[in-house]
Order: structure tokens, then C-alpha cells, then sequence
């Protein structure tokens, strides 16, 4: 069976098989002008189908490349997506879906109680923060502030405003 490792800007983002699509997609931002490019993969089987989100807010000039390989011994990067929500520690059989990247990833449950704070002001969750330190970045995109406004936070898993919508919309989705 084939396998794939796709890479944005040079830095590995996927390595895996069983890739059933490759999307990329855009939307306009609230000024009208400003256009963001996504790109995600879903990978699985019928039944077992998953949305990973491998790069955001890509400009004129990025790159992305994919290489189809032999076997599993030609990746560069073999380490293996998470399969537990980076958030709350949630095993992927215990949630409705899981957006990852290509070492963390966020349930659908984290996103809506962080989408929550942002969106409507309620209550953080047990244990999460949010810092506007430029010393963390998003574990998504790998932003930092005064880059994004600030990061969600939960043990040691970060996640931008800009990431975490993505990440509802992918929830959405695969409704």
C-alpha cells in the first residue's frame, strides 16, 4: 500500500496511508480582502473517517509537497499522529470527532468550551488558561502572540483563535 508524507514549507505535517482526501480550501475574512487557505487531509476507513488539519492561513508562495512512498520504511517522519485529545486526554474511541495536527490534537468537546469563552464569555475549563505571552505558540499553526491575540491553553497543549474556529467548522463537518 502507498504512503504519504505532505509537508508546508518544508516541515513535515503528515506521514501516514489510508488518505481518502486532500482538501484545500479559502475563505474571506470579516474585511472582505483577506483570503485564508486551509489545507486538511482525511484519512481512515469508511466508518472510521477522520479530519486532520495540516496547515492554515497560507499565503502567495507557500509550498506544499506530497510524496508518494513505497512502504511505511521510506517516511522521513514515522511518528505517529495522537490518537487522545491533547486538551483533556480524551481517547479518540471515547469523543464524537478529533482534529489533529501533527502532534496534538483537539476533541470536539475542548473546541466547544473554548469557542465558548471566546465567542460568548463563559468559563474557561478545569485547568486551561489563556496566555498572550509570546513565549508559547500555537501547536496548530505555530503562531505566536502579539501574533494571535492570545492561546487557549490546556496541559501544555496550545491552540490560536484562528486554529480553534478551524477546528469547529472541521467539527461541524463531519457532523
Amino acid at each position: 500500500m502507498a504512503v504519504f508524507e505532505i509537508s508546508v514549507n518544508g516541515e513535515h505535517r503528515f506521514a501516514g496511508e489510508w488518505i481518502s482526501a486532500v482538501t484545500l480550501s479559502s475563505n474571506c475574512l470579516a474585511d472582505g480582502k483577506t483570503e485564508r487557505v486551509y489545507l486538511h487531509i482525511g484519512i481512515g476507513e469508511a466508518g472510521e473517517y477522520e479530519v486532520q488539519y495540516l496547515g492554515g492561513d497560507l499565503r502567495p508562495g507557500d509550498e506544499i509537497s506530497i510524496k508518494v512512498l513505497a512502504d511505511v520504511d521510506d517516511l522521513t517522519d514515522p511518528s505517529p499522529f495522537p490518537e487522545s485529545c491533547s486538551f483533556c486526554g480524551a481517547s479518540k474511541w471515547d469523543i464524537g470527532s478529533l482534529v489533529t495536527g501533527r502532534r496534538v490534537a483537539i476533541c470536539e468537546r475542548c473546541a466547544q468550551a473554548f469557542y465558548a469563552t471566546i465567542a460568548q464569555g463563559a468559563g474557561l475549563p478545569l485547568g486551561a488558561s489563556i496566555q498572550d505571552r509570546p513565549e508559547g505558540q500555537c501547536n496548530f499553526c505555530h503562531k505566536s502572540p502579539p501574533e494571535v491575540p492570545g492561546l487557549l491553553v490546556r496541559n501544555t497543549a496550545a491552540i490560536c483563535p484562528e486554529c480553534l474556529h478551524t477546528c469547529m467548522d472541521l467539527t461541524e463537518d463531519s457532523h
